[in-house]
């Protein structure tokens, strides 16, 4: 639990670290200018933060090994009692009436943003008009928010406002005061993000539905324990003080290995007619395991973004690693982005669009740049 609780800081400290856009310790302006090493040794430390770096960088294969540790439990064994369903049906199945679903997700697997996607088009034709996220400030934002320099997450973001969803961000606004526990902190937190959704539902149509995506123990209908005592979550301060009672969906518990056949499917393990629930998020509705990419495959997630690409123009250093990156020129959110080890030449993979395409050394250095139009 203590390694589980210390994964709930990453979302703060991104919003902290993009709260000058202009500046170098910016991550988006960081990511842009190929900074890619400073922005390294700034979580060297942390390994579940590195982690989230790495999907940052396209390199979802580098994080199998770092998962695999942390979710090869015993209780994501199941018995042979136990009936294994698929996962989208029996969502689809759930949703039901519910004004309000919230997904969660692990921030260094970003299966659940690419699935999510996937299912935004149904949200949509069942009427479900705003979609919320969690790291995003209320008000207006956009392109330079750090939690969408991910490329799955900009894909997410922009489907959902190209699909004509109301995207909102629900983030708090106050910092919690240096006394605080732990606990307590997360606590302070998540009521704010409460209330930031409940603004939105009051000042909604009252037919208005809500689709919420959260990270990890946010989306919890209950109080949770940590080594610091019992904290509060988001989903329980609007089920238990607001009146309003989600669907919640966890995808953050056993993981397992992804494969061609059907790269993002889904999975529910249902008991007796219930469905079984493990791992550190619990008081949900429903949990459903999602793939993690394996580790000899690059691109397993992002080449659901688009066609691969790869230029043909640049001198490309065989003997150092780089970043290859493609930002959208009309709306400046990244397309797609990743980095090539010494000896590797890795594609991109991006839709219909113009896009400005850059290759750094990791230290910044700019090697090659052009403008690029895919029909």
């Amino acid at each position: 639990m203590r390694l589980f609780f210390a994964f709930l800081i990453f979302a703060p400290m991104l919003v902290s670290a993009e709260s000058k856009d202009s500046s170098t310790n910016s991550v988006a302006y960081s990511l842009e200018q190929g900074h890619i090493n400073k922005l390294l040794e700034s979580v060297s430390d942390a390994p579940q933060t590195e982690a989230a770096f790495l999907t940052l960088m396209g390199r979802s294969d580098k994080v199998y090994e770092f998962l695999t540790q942390f979710t090869a439990r015993g209780y994501c064994e199941v018995s042979s009692s136990v009936k294994k369903v698929a996962g989208t049906p029996l969502v689809k199945q759930r949703v039901g009436e519910h004004q309000v679903v919230m997904v969660n997700e692990n921030h260094f697997n970003v299966a659940s943003r690419a699935i999510v996607a996937k299912w935004l088009p149904w949200f949509k034709a069942q009427g479900f008009t705003h979609v919320g996220f969690e790291a995003l400030q209320p008000g207006e934002h956009g392109a330079k928010e750090a939690y969408v320099q991910e490329p799955m997450m900009s894909n997410l973001i922009q489907k959902a406002k190209t699909l004509g969803f109301n995207v909102f961000g629900y983030e708090r606004t106050q910092l919690a005061p240096d006394d605080m526990s732990s606990a307590e902190s997360f606590a302070f937190r998540d009521r704010q993000q409460a209330d930031n959704i409940m603004t939105q539902i009051s000042q909604a149509d009252d037919n208005a539905r809500f689709l919420i995506f959260a990270g990890w123990a946010h989306i919890a209908e209950a109080p949770l324990n940590s080594p610091d005592g019992e904290y509060r979550t988001m989903a329980d301060f609007l089920k238990n003080e607001h009146g309003i009672d989600p669907l919640t969906i966890d995808t953050t518990a056993c993981p397992y290995r992804g494969n061609d056949e059907n790269p993002l499917a889904t999975y529910a393990y249902v008991q007796n007619g219930n469905i079984l629930n493990v791992g550190s998020v619990q008081n949900v509705d429903i949990q459903i395991r999602v793939p993690k990419a394996p580790p000899e495959t690059t691109g397993y997630f992002r080449r659901d973004l688009g066609d691969s690409y790869m230029p043909t123009e640049p001198d490309w250093p065989e003997n150092r690693p780089v970043i290859l990156q493609a930002y959208n020129l009309k709306t400046g959110y990244v397309a797609d982005r990743v980095q090539s080890d010494a000896a590797e030449k890795l594609p991109l993979y991006l839709p219909a669009g113009n896009y400005r395409v850059t290759l750094h050394g990791l230290d910044g250095e700019l090697l090659w740049e052009d403008e690029l139009e895919r029909d």
